[in-house]
């Protein structure tokens, strides 16, 4: 666990969170069942997840004095608190252990990472949970030691399959974005599928009844951002297990006809059900992960970071595709060649060559605005874009990126490999990607006459 120090503030949230998961559980208590749904456990161990600093004794110690102190207010006398709580102390202890050994490996992301665990994890909690909790309820409570074994680990284990993938998945900032968007695009018919399983659930009836939806939630899984799902998954899950709990949906016949309690029972198979659409749901968000990982290697040069040919043309139909037919792409098209790049190759070897198309490339990046596109067509060229500019001001934009690269000092292990550039310039109107190439080639005559004409210098093929 981290050492860190904790302000009285952050203590004092700690405590009233405690406080409020402990009265949310305390609320839903019964006859038949300590509490229907306890949530104080799994959020805990999900917010040890998301916000690692969190992760400290004093954590665990305040959210132990907050649900004791909840516990006592409650009227439960003193020693049964502190065998309650102990119990749920275990759960986190156990889950945690499970989640954060090792820290992971670093080849998949934190979080994803922990949502694989999450299953062995509740698991382990939930049978730690259960023995201390069962001791206890068999103790004070007079239950039968089974009974209170199976009840205190299937609320766990459903508990902690429904809030942990739903507290770890929960978007960042900058994620949100990206999440809306794909939400957008998605159909809605998932989940109207997934409501009309569960009402079909309802009225039906029996033990099969709890397991109507997961065809739905599992089609939801192949098409919402794994947030969603998470946020489906708890909605199903938590209202087959309060339905039961109140006799709205039965799926046993008589309690004393089996060895578990209907409730149990419930809980177990909505822990089972889950366990199928968070698979999928992950399987999903991994291979998306893949695709855009391929999809960059694709798109830019690991060299230079520039655009690849491939990634230029995704770029620009990405660009032109909200404009329709009424708006061109229009400003000016630069070919960047650096002047003798085969000497340098020659004279100080292809990892010489590299660092110079690698810092040559950061120089074009740094002198230009950031909405300019910069591609590497090959080699030691380099297109460069820029939308809304006239042939004037391009032409004088292209001077200064020709002097910047000039005085940009390039040294590798003490050798001085400064450059220069020639530079092809041509006016840029397109309304599809495939007429960029006629620009290009125009540019590329003006490069060859610059070349040719003693390089270090900007030709451009209108007339100033």
């Amino acid at each position: 666990m981290q050492n860190q120090p904790f302000s009285l503030k952050q203590l004092a949230l700690l405590f009233s969170l405690a406080v409020v998961l402990s009265l949310t559980g305390l609320s839903l208590r019964s006859f038949e069942s300590l509490s229907i749904f306890w949530p104080g456990n799994a959020l805990l161990v999900g917010l040890l997840i998301r916000f690692p600093r969190l992760d400290h004794p004093v954590t665990l110690l305040i959210m132990f004095c907050g649900m004791l102190t909840v516990d006592l207010l409650w009227g439960t006398p003193l020693l049964i608190s502190v065998g309650l709580n102990i119990a749920n102390m275990a759960f986190v202890a156990c889950a945690r252990w499970v989640l954060l050994t090792d820290r992971f490996t670093r080849a998949q992301p934190r979080r994803l990472q922990a949502l694989v665990r999450v299953f062995p994890a509740s698991m382990i909690g939930a049978a730690a949970c259960a023995v201390l909790g069962a001791i206890v309820s068999e103790r004070y409570f007079h239950d039968e030691l089974f009974k209170a074994l199976f009840s205190w680990f299937s609320e766990q284990l459903s508990t902690s399959l429904l809030l942990l993938p739903l507290v770890i998945s929960l978007p960042r900032r900058d994620e949100l974005k990206e999440m809306k968007k794909t939400r957008q695009e998605s159909s809605l018919l998932p989940v109207l599928t997934l409501v009309v399983t569960t009402v079909a659930g309802i009225w039906v009836g029996g033990g099969a009844s709890l397991l109507f939806p997961l065809p739905a939630l599992l089609w939801c899984a192949i098409s919402y951002p794994l947030f969603v799902t998470c946020c489906l998954t708890f909605i199903t899950g938590i209202s087959e297990i309060i339905l039961v709990a109140s006799n709205v949906l039965n799926i046993q016949g008589k309690d004393d006809l089996f060895r578990i309690d209907s409730l149990s029972s419930a809980r177990v198979g909505v822990a089972a059900m889950l366990i199928g659409p968070l698979i999928v749901a992950l399987s999903t968000t991994a291979n998306k992960k893949l695709v855009a990982r391929v999809t960059q290697r694709a798109d830019y040069d690991l060299l230079t970071g520039a655009l690849t040919r491939s990634g230029l043309s995704s770029r620009l139909e990405t660009l032109m595709k909200p404009r329709g037919k009424t708006r061109n792409f229009t400003g000016a098209a630069f070919l960047v060649d650096i002047d003798r790049f085969k000497n340098i190759n020659d004279t100080w070897g292809h990892a010489s060559g590299d660092h110079v198309l690698a810092r040559t490339a950061e120089c074009i990046r740094q002198s230009l605005q950031p909405s300019a596109i910069i591609c590497r067509m090959g080699g030691e060229e380099f297109l460069v874009l820029i939308e809304g500019i006239n042939p004037a001001r391009a032409f004088l934009l292209a001077n200064r990126l020709r002097h910047r690269i000039e005085n940009n000092e390039i040294l590798l292990n003490g050798n001085n490999l400064s450059v220069t550039v020639s530079i092809g310039l041509s006016a840029l109107d397109i309304d599809h990607v495939q007429s960029l190439d006629a620009a290009i080639d125009q540019a590329d005559q003006q490069l060859y006459i610059a070349k040719h004409s003693g390089r270090n210098q900007v030709r451009p093929e209108f007339i100033l």
